[in-house]
């Protein structure tokens, strides 16, 4: 990823085991290019580019499940032949160039492949193929004339196979030769063994060292022992010297060959690396989107104005390395309002406090490096900074205390702080007397609350779990500890305090009872007194939820009915509508009837004319009357219809909520939604599903009679045209 990378020191990038999770990713790469654009990934501050990378990765595990995998298979790395073709004089070798034409062949598939997928449903994929070059020319001259081993075949080019099949006949001829030679019977006191071998690029035979009479030719090697000489008999040397000049020959056209094929390459090296570059990027997103399924992720929502809310989050290594014992990782619910910038993590030892901190931070580095999460549902901040304070830094060497260490993390993040940022201290405050403790976490915590920052801390300490409670712009989560069988469940529990069980524990594994009887009564009455209230908060919790669950069984069924009463009545309104409409058509149709017949009996042409006009104005006023009156009979176009709201909301507002066809009276805004009460229940809904509540429409005043003439003696003059009967219907 480019743009502006996240604000990550070393320290939190290893407390928050972000090289770990890579090296995870990247084992599902088919390519060393891919693995290690992977292993390189860094949490980008980019909004555009995080979202950008993340739906890539949604198109390539979609790509999955329609076409199968993306990549073609396993590939070489042919970063170093690339690096030899802009060496003057460098000549690589037939199985890197092969390497090389493979890559190439494969990023031609790709664009080949991604070109044709349908643009609706894969736009990144589909405009990332345009970018690939097409070199299959090139990449099909290397894999069509060398093999795996990197031999280069014959029919690389015809003078090549014109010299190696001269070098087949005339090898053929000396081996003949030779053959004939040790097996002459005359010479089996003269030869060692029988076979020809080969020795400086010339066939020669073995001979006995103490042969009672010598091989008259060339000796080439002796033999370790000493006990045998390899000579070239006179009588071949001028076919030994023939195959070897056939065989600088083919050295010569061999390399030819390869020298053609880079050349080929290097003339288009930008293109080269395009491909490349093109292919590791594809095999980085196909990991991801990999990774993806094996951990049943999601692809998370990133930006500047979402909440912090994860639902069934895993830590994904801890789920890996459970897995393989055929174990099941314990989901966490985290959530945090964007008015609640801190959140204060208690609970037990070993209850999973720091599994749970670990768990948020590197589920906001996987999203911010474009990598899907192991959750139901994931919607994060965008940070810009990551800061994480995790584990003992207790250090003999440089004479410091866990106290000392922890506050010296503390020193650094508040130093350089750059809000939108994200903070994680693991038992904040710890180290140092409890008391003290206590207040200078909470002091910390109160600076962060104010600087924008969202910080996340565990804690034993009741008072700072109280403070948690009550202070505006926090928030308390806890632990869950199963009190019964004591031990924790490693369930987070958001809105609650968490018990650090200490004692109970203690006693649950054997300490004599009277240590823990004595214990509990040199408690701090202070502390105890914060514990039993944070005892009573969490039963009062527990009561709160339970009745919001109740409540939101109810609504559910409230609603349901209220949509079964609307369809209902919907589908009697239409039938009724329908039947009057078909009674107003009939009332029309039989006065055309009548207006007809009335005509036809009318002889003077003039007197019809005028009957005629007469009709069709009192048709036409009929027609009106009729569409006044089937607008009246269909509730789609009655008067009564909700008009669109009329200014902003606002409480105590009366409205009409559109979607359940019931008006009430606004509580609260709440941004793009607005929480409406309905008789006793509260509903929240969105803002475009208000109206004005129907109702009769204020009186419009009086039109202004205008002054009458004056009046004129004698009668009025009379309309011809006007109609001589008066027709009531």
């Amino acid at each position: 990823m480019t743009a502006r990378p996240v604000d990550l020191d070393p320290e939190s990038r290893e407390a928050l085991e972000l090289e770990a999770l890579l090296v995870e990713v990247a084992r599902l790469a088919r390519s060393p290019m891919g693995a290690a654009r992977v292993r390189a990934l860094t949490p980008s501050a980019d909004a555009a580019v995080v979202s950008a990378e993340l739906a890539t990765v949604d198109e390539a595990r979609r790509h999955r499940v329609d076409h199968g995998r993306l990549m073609p298979g396993r590939l070489p790395d042919p970063r170093v032949v690339i690096d030899a073709l802009s060496v003057e004089g460098a000549l690589p070798g037939p199985q890197a160039l092969r390497e090389l034409a493979t890559v190439a062949q494969a990023a031609t598939e790709l664009r080949r492949s991604l070109r044709r997928l349908a643009a609706g449903r894969y736009p990144r994929l589909r405009e990332f193929g345009e970018t690939l070059p097409d070199l299959g020319a090139e990449a099909r001259a290397v894999l069509a004339h060398v093999d795996p081993e990197g031999r280069i075949a014959d029919d690389a080019s015809p003078e090549l196979a014109r010299i190696r099949a001269s070098l087949r006949r005339v090898g053929e001829r000396l081996h003949s030769m030779l053959r004939r030679r040790i097996q002459d019977p005359q010479a089996e006191a003269v030869i060692r063994d029988d076979f020809v071998t080969e020795r400086s690029g010339r066939f020669v035979i073995p001979v006995r060292t103490d042969a009672p009479r010598a091989v008259e030719g060339i000796v080439h090697a002796h033999s370790s022992s000493g006990a045998t000489v390899f000579v070239e008999p006179l009588e071949s040397v001028p076919l030994n010297n023939e195959r070897v000049r056939l065989a600088d020959e083919e050295l010569e056209e061999h390399d030819r060959i390869v020298r053609d094929w880079a050349a080929r390459f290097a003339l288009r090296r930008d293109d080269v690396l395009r491909a490349v570059e093109g292919v590791a990027r594809l095999d980085d997103w196909e990991s991801r989107a990999r990774f993806a399924d094996e951990i049943d992720g999601v692809i998370p929502r990133v930006g500047e104005d979402q909440p912090l809310l994860l639902r069934q989050v895993r830590h994904p290594l801890l789920e890996l390395r459970l897995r393989e014992r055929g174990e099941a990782c314990v989901p966490l619910d985290v959530e945090l309002d964007p008015w609640d910038r801190v959140l204060v993590l208690s609970g037990p030892n070993t209850g999973g406090k720091t599994v749970a901190l670990k768990t948020l931070g590197l589920s906001v580095l996987m999203a911010q490096s474009g990598i899907p999460l192991p959750a139901v549902e994931a919607r994060l901040p965008l940070y810009r900074q990551v800061r994480a304070d995790v584990g003992d830094h207790q250090s003999i060497q440089a004479d410091l205390s866990t106290f000392s260490a922890h506050l010296l993390a503390v020193v650094r993040f508040l130093a350089d702080l750059e809000p939108p940022a994200m903070v994680l201290f693991d038992e904040i405050g710890t180290g140092t007397e409890p008391t003290e403790g206590a207040a200078l976490a909470r002091a910390i915590l109160e600076r962060l609350v104010t600087s924008g920052v969202t910080a996340v801390a565990t804690t034993h300490q009741g008072a700072l779990k109280a403070w948690a409670f009550t202070a505006e712009g926090a928030r308390s989560a806890a632990m869950e500890f199963d009190t019964a069988a004591m031990r924790p469940t490693y369930r987070v529990l958001m809105g609650e305090a968490g018990v650090s069980a200490g004692l109970e524990i203690a006693e649950r594994i054997g300490l004599d009872p009277e240590l823990v009887r004595r214990a509990r009564s040199h408690l701090d009455q202070g502390g105890a007194r914060i514990e039993a209230t944070l005892a009573r908060l969490r039963e009062l919790s527990h009561e709160l939820e339970q009745q919001r669950e109740t409540l939101s069984l109810e609504r559910l069924e409230f609603e349901r009915e209220v949509e079964r009463a609307r369809e209902t009545e919907g589908r009697e309104a239409r039938r009724r509508a329908e039947q009057g409409a078909r009674k107003l058509d009939g009332l029309l149709e039989e006065f055309r009837q009548r207006a007809a017949r009335e005509l036809a009996g009318i002889r003077d042409p003039a007197e019809r004319d005028r009957a005629a006009r007469r009709g069709r104005r009192l048709e036409g006023r009929l027609r009106d009357d009729l569409a006044k009156k089937r607008a009246e009979l269909d509730p789609g176009t009655a008067g009564g219809e909700p008009l669109p709201l009329v200014g902003e909301p606002r409480a105590g507002m009366r409205v009409h909520v559109r979607s359940l066809g019931k008006q009430g009276e606004i509580v609260r805004v709440l941004g793009e939604r607005v929480e409406v009460r309905l008789g006793r229940l509260p509903f929240t809904v969105e803002r475009s599903d208000l109206a004005q509540p129907p109702g009769p429409a204020a009186a419009a005043p009086a039109p202004r009679r205008p002054t009458p003439p004056p009046a004129r003696a004698g009668p009025a003059p009379v309309d011809e045209d006007a109609p001589r009967e008066l027709m009531l219907i």
